[in-house]
């Protein structure tokens, strides 16, 4: 089975600290309320240096541009530094072919490259595969 991802649009912001917040996982799916939490303290990331566990959201949408529905259940992003950081999706979601989802990851160990690899279930083990990055037009 060919299996053909792309990362269609990319965007991240920064997440401003705040005093006394709670120890934030290094890296997370980020659910409807969890996003009204963080959007008071978000501003546009345009500054390109690596700045030592910046704090991100990640929000870029997953396209299964090939023939096949694909069920993806995990997302792996890599940090400027060289780190892998990968999260698990729970609930898993399923692609189908042409289907566009929209994924929203907060990441405490950023800056992360705008690259996305992503684990597909195959035969109920997890395979990683990258997502192309498509040129903006």
């Amino acid at each position: 089975m060919t299996i053909l991802l792309a990362v269609p649009m990319w965007l991240t912001w920064t997440i401003r600290p705040i005093d006394g917040a709670k120890n934030d996982p290094i890296i997370a799916s980020v659910s409807i309320q969890r996003l009204g939490e963080l959007a008071p303290r978000l501003q546009p990331h345009r500054d390109s240096t690596i700045v030592a566990d910046l704090h991100q959201l990640v929000r870029f949408n997953l396209l299964n541009f090939g023939e096949q529905p694909v069920t993806v259940s995990a997302i792996a992003l890599a940090n400027l530094r060289g780190d892998t950081l990968t999260c698990d999706l729970i609930p898993p979601v399923v692609l189908r072919p042409g289907a566009r989802y929209p994924m929203s990851i907060e990441v405490t160990k950023g800056p992360v490259a705008e690259a996305v690899h992503v684990g597909v279930d195959l035969d109920g083990r997890c395979h990683w595969v990258p997502a192309q990055s498509l040129p903006l037009k």
